[in-house]
């Protein structure tokens, strides 16, 4: 789709940031990581989740890190892969896995707290409101596709274009079994608590054809 396309009457712009993924050293190796760990379910979920992150941001009009919020967008559920699931929180797991890659390939400190803080923060509601647009965008990203949460603001080419870039692979069926399983082994967890709260009824009313 050519950059500046207008795809609806909202007149959302497909841009190059919205089109693509970045190519640099970190970039690549946090899409190594995720590749070599993750199912093609949970790979395809990052990726959407960084292509709606970005949708929201240019309609919202911010201005994010491309490759700090993709690489949080790429490795935000690596707690929930078999090579690092274990006790604590898969947010916490995920920050802190993120944050060693970025370390081990020389990424600055502060770049790598910041990711990792956008992943351990994504799984809050509150976190939309963060005033850093990669902590926000990750959390409201990864609200799009889980649970469908502000799909409507989103030009349903766009969506339809990524869905077919990235297709969900019966991602809310792995997804709600993924969340039971969590909460049962980890009953203090965020998650749990979203679970009890009320959660598998929010991901079965997720509005995507499986």
């Amino acid at each position: 789709m050519p950059a500046g396309e207008i795809i609806d009457s909202e007149a959302m712009t497909i841009t190059p940031r919205c089109s693509r993924i970045p190519d640099t050293r970190l970039a690549v190796a946090a899409t190594d990581l995720l590749v070599a760990s993750s199912t093609a379910t949970l790979v395809n979920h990052c990726l959407r989740t960084y292509h709606f992150g970005l949708a929201l941001a240019e309609r919202d009009g911010l201005a994010p890190d491309l490759e700090l919020l993709y690489i949080g967008a790429a490795l935000h559920d690596l707690g929930f892969t078999q090579r690092y699931d274990g006790p604590a929180p898969f947010e916490e797991i995920g920050a802190d896995a993120a944050h060693e890659l970025l370390l081990a390939q020389g990424a600055d400190t502060a770049r790598a707290d910041l990711v990792a803080e956008a992943i351990r923060l994504h799984v809050y509601a509150q976190t939309a409101q963060d005033p850093r647009p990669e902590v926000a965008l990750l959390s409201l990203g990864a609200a799009v596709d889980v649970f469908g949460l502000r799909l409507d603001l989103i030009a349903p080419a766009f969506t339809r274009q990524i869905i077919e870039e990235h297709p969900r692979l019966g991602f809310t069926a792995a997804i709600t079994a993924i969340v039971a399983d969590q909460s049962a082994r980890k009953p203090d967890s965020p998650l749990a608590r979203l679970d009890r709260s009320g959660g598998a009824r929010l991901l079965a009313a997720a509005p995507f054809a499986e």
